[in-house]
């Protein structure tokens, strides 16, 4: 009796370590975040009030601004399809609003730049999360934090020489975002707008400089226009 009730404990063993076994074989492994580039510095927790602190780059001024589209890993995009151009249309919403560069814009396909001392922005979002509207309000505070964190890179049109690189992050409070669901889905545009506050602040525009009426040329004909 004792025997058969060893057996039976034994085969139930056997079949439960098989099955966590096979369970755990299955099971996807989760999307690394996509790696910060060596040696870059960081700055944690951006707003506007903090990236307006931050010191100019050693740099002569420039009078355009174009912004690549933004990059994001397949994951991201299928899980936020909107944040890349919501976050571009962020920044270069808000370097608009300081009227001080001749020509903002996202670059075109065409490869026509603007004349002038010319500023490529890469921006590569390396991770992101956004808590959804069911978690917030079922979960509230349980539900966590949003966050987005991103590499910024500037490049001299002319010369292809990188000027500046930084990693911006900011991290979306719990406890407020439990009380403002709405604000919380702006994540990507607000931080454009922070975006383009910290490239404001580090590479200003020349003074007396127009934000309209730059002419823009073609790097392969050579011919001029109004954008």
């Amino acid at each position: 009796m004792k025997s058969w009730r060893l057996l039976g404990i034994l085969a139930v063993g056997v079949m439960l370590s098989s099955c966590a076994g096979h369970q755990q074989t299955a099971a996807p492994a989760p999307e690394q975040a996509e790696q910060a580039p060596g040696g870059v510095s960081r700055l944690d927790g951006v707003s506007l009030e903090t990236v307006q602190k931050e010191p100019k780059l050693g740099v002569a001024a420039y009078e355009n601004v174009v912004v690549d589209p933004v990059q994001m890993s397949h994951q991201l995009v299928a899980d936020y399809p909107e944040a890349g151009q919501q976050l571009q249309s962020g920044m270069i919403a808000q370097l608009k609003t300081k009227k001080g560069y001749r020509h903002v814009g996202a670059a075109e396909a065409s490869g026509r730049q603007p004349q002038g001392r010319t500023m490529i922005v890469d921006l590569k979002v390396l991770d992101m999360r956004i808590v959804s509207t069911g978690a917030r309000i079922w979960g509230g505070v349980m539900a966590g934090s949003s966050y987005m964190d991103l590499s910024l890179k500037l490049t001299d049109a002319s010369t292809r020489r990188v000027i500046h690189e930084k990693i911006l992050t900011t991290h979306n409070n719990a406890f407020a975002a439990s009380w403002a669901v709405e604000a919380e889905k702006a994540l990507p545009t607000d931080m454009g707008k922070i975006v383009g506050e910290y490239l404001y602040t580090v590479v200003p525009p020349p003074s007396g400089s127009k934000s309209s009426g730059a002419a823009v040329k073609s790097k392969h004909s050579g011919s001029r226009r109004k954008p």
